[in-house]
């Protein structure tokens, strides 16, 4: 092997271009997230490993919730994934829960649970009072 200076440079010459997010091993477009994240104005600065790890987080998020809705479906022998499964899983999970805060939109004709009433006097008491 001759092994010259010229062989190195001429491979750093072809190196061939890979993405953001086939180098950190992710599925979610780093350059994108990098992106949304400019347009945002979420801060003046960021550093270069900030979208990485947002893909990363975003990815990592994703696969848990899509994981386990999976397996709530399979439980239900269904073919497919449908948003209550996606709101089963996120229920039934601790760390999406807390994560998503139970984010999840709600339907519009349900009732209100009991916790979330509001405390009124009730009509006896109003009554009584109104006629002292």
């Amino acid at each position: 092997c001759s092994g010259g200076p010229s062989e190195g440079s001429e491979a750093k010459a072809k190196k061939s271009r890979s993405s953001r997010s086939s180098r950190a091993g992710l599925l979610f477009p780093v350059s994108r997230v990098e992106r949304q994240l400019r347009r945002g104005h979420f801060a003046e600065r960021f550093g270069a490993r900030a979208p990485v790890y947002l893909a990363a987080v975003l990815q990592w998020v994703t696969h848990k919730a899509m994981d386990m809705a999976g397996k709530i479906s399979k439980k239900s022998k269904q073919q497919r994934i449908s948003p209550s499964h996606l709101q089963m899983a996120v229920r039934k999970s601790s760390v999406l829960k807390q994560l998503l805060r139970g984010g999840m939109p709600r339907r519009h004709g349900r009732a209100v649970p009991q916790s979330q009433r509001v405390a009124s006097p009730s009509r006896k008491k109003m009554t009584k009072s109104k006629k002292r």
